[in-house]
């Protein structure tokens, strides 16, 4: 365990990864963190500071850290830079000793602390150790945490085996050694993330060591996946780590002690890991290829359509995801006055992956045709984050006419309609002859006629309502078209999703204009507005919701589409 440890931290970089974990673990070790990393203030060499002891027979300190990644050569020893670590502690001495460290601490020895993630080179050594002999005095000395003993101390109070059991930690190694088979590693992560975010008869702080955890397994599983360019079980990972630390870390927000603020630290550090794993994904595999004529489709590597299909609707749905937490990000920022470069990053990532969505449609024509009716989910993902932007609802509009068209002509011609089909093998199969009773035996239910009708409602495009009413009445007169909504039971399983929940308004008469068809959706969601009791809605962390909805495959809270509708009619 120590190696794979020692493996991640070298693979680190200095900022926003390694100067990110050592708080969570230093305060694991039960130091008081006073200074962490900051972005467009200036911190004197300084990355993370901290007070107390290492060990009950050693005396209470301040430690200052000043982070680099990797393994310390010449070049990032004394290179000339003034980043470089040997300017970096100069300054420490001459500036931050004397002005920075807190009014309480000022009395107090003080210990400068070297850390990166790999170890120093020999063509440095002999600089380092005479420079650090020079600089140390009785009030000041200084010392080395290279990935040795940075993986120790992880080892020893992160995932010490009280508290990181044998079965976790053989867990976590299978997860790694499964990257190539994702299944089969989010299988054991999954596993793992559920072991350690259990609450069961846990105090706070045994909750909240549990969190860091897999906040720190988490970042192993991707570091190794990054280092493999396969990033699908760290992708689906997050996902499921983000819900069921939400889930075990709901305790922090009724709390206003020290566990409970750190608790919320190492959430939000889950939700920025989920997002930069997000991001990355997207970024690298889906949004330099979106514009090229059916590049995506070819990059599936089958001769199969419906391997073609179910793959371009799961990409649909995870490029809508990431564009909706980066319009929560932005969101924030605006709200927080936060510095410029993070609004503007978080602008055009919302800007790319809106653009991105519709280079992905029009040269994947596939996505024009669903196959599962399923795939709702992720075409209202892609439609609700669109429709953000009125600039848009024109290309939503030309995409739900081409669609409705499609899945008419698929249904006139018995051919790979949509169907509630969850098995793979007979998917493939599907149909598997052009009768009426076939037909309706695969089609007793939906949920995605019911949502296009509620987009094309909400946004007034009438030809994509009439083609779904003509659906319904030639081929689905038989089908019950379902919306779905929570109940008082989702809050406790949504999260986890270890039981069914939630209701369903069944049958939805789309014989009424649309007018009178949104309108009942309006008086039901009234009704059934458990949504907006959830505890991710409670603590505006909405994209949690849509999150679970594309991870466990529910349907998307018919609650969004309408709040649309409201906001239009709003004067």
């Amino acid at each position: 365990m120590k190696l794979v440890i020692r493996q991640y931290l070298a693979s680190l970089k200095e900022r926003g990864e390694l100067d990110a974990l050592l708080p969570d673990l230093l305060s694991q070790m039960g130091l008081e963190v006073f200074l962490k990393p900051g972005i467009g203030s200036r911190q004197y060499g300084v990355d993370v500071g901290a007070y107390g002891k290492l060990s009950e027979n050693s005396e209470n300190k301040v430690y200052l850290f000043s982070v680099k990644s990797g393994d310390l050569d010449r070049k990032d020893w004394d290179g000339g830079n003034p980043q470089d670590l040997r300017p970096s502690i100069n300054e420490i001495i001459d500036v931050f000793i004397p002005s920075r460290i807190p009014a309480e601490y000022k009395d107090r020895s003080v210990e400068i602390c070297l850390c990166f993630g790999g170890e120093i080179k020999e063509e440095v050594r002999a600089n380092v150790s005479l420079f650090l002999d020079r600089q140390t005095t009785n009030e000041l000395s200084l010392s080395e945490w290279n990935g040795d003993r940075l993986s120790a101390l992880i080892e020893q109070h992160m995932l010490r085996e009280e508290l990181l059991p044998k079965n976790c930690r053989g867990l976590l190694r299978k997860s790694l050694a499964m990257i190539d088979e994702p299944d089969i590693s989010i299988k054991h992560f999954s596993q793992l993330a559920i072991s350690l975010t259990k609450t069961d008869d846990l105090k706070p702080k045994q909750i909240l060591t549990g969190i860091r955890q897999l906040y720190l397994c988490l970042w192993i599983l991707y570091s190794w996946c990054r280092e493999e360019d396969n990033l699908e079980s760290a992708f689906l990972s997050a996902e499921f780590s983000l819900l069921n630390a939400w889930e075990a870390n709901k305790f922090a927000f009724e709390k206003n002690n020290k566990i409970a603020i750190s608790a919320l630290t190492t959430l939000d550090s889950i939700l920025r890991l989920n997002l930069q794993i997000s991001h990355q994904y997207v970024e690298e595999k889906v949004i330099p290829h979106a514009g090229n004529l059916y590049a995506l489709s070819h990059a599936v590597r089958s001769s199969c359509a419906v391997d073609v299909n179910l793959k371009l609707f799961d990409v649909l749905g995870r490029l809508a995801l990431s564009g909706c937490w980066s319009y929560w990000y932005l969101g924030k920022r605006k709200i927080s006055a936060d510095n410029d470069e993070s609004t503007r990053f978080f602008t055009e990532a919302v800007a790319s992956c809106q653009e991105t969505i519709k280079k992905l449609v029009v040269n994947n024509p596939i996505l024009f045709t669903p196959y599962k009716d399923d795939q709702a989910i992720d075409l209202v993902l892609a439609l609700w984050f669109l429709s953000l932007d009125p600039k848009h609802w024109q290309d939503i509009n030309s995409w739900l006419v081409n669609m409705t068209h499609q899945v008419f002509q698929m249904f006139r011609l018995h051919d790979k309609y949509p169907t509630t089909i969850s098995s793979y093998a007979e998917l493939i199969e599907h149909p598997i002859d052009k009768t009426d009773e076939y037909m309706k035996s695969v089609t007793k239910g939906s949920i995605l006629y019911p949502y296009i009708s509620a987009f094309s409602a909400t946004m007034g495009f009438e030809k994509p309502y009439e083609i779904i009413k003509r659906i319904k009445e030639e081929y689905l007169s038989h089908c019950n078209f379902q919306v779905y909504f929570f109940d008082e039971s989702s809050e406790e399983h949504f999260y986890r999703f270890d039981k069914m929940h939630g209701a369903t308004l069944s049958n939805t008469n789309l014989t009424e204009e649309p007018d009178d068809f949104i309108e009942q959706l309006v008086s039901e969601c009234e009704q059934s507005n458990k949504v907006y009791e959830m505890s991710a809605f409670k603590y505006s962390f909405w994209p949690i919701i849509l999150t679970g909805c594309r991870h466990y495959r529910l349907p998307v809270p018919m609650h969004f589409i309408v709040d649309i509708y409201k906001q239009r009619k709003e004067p």
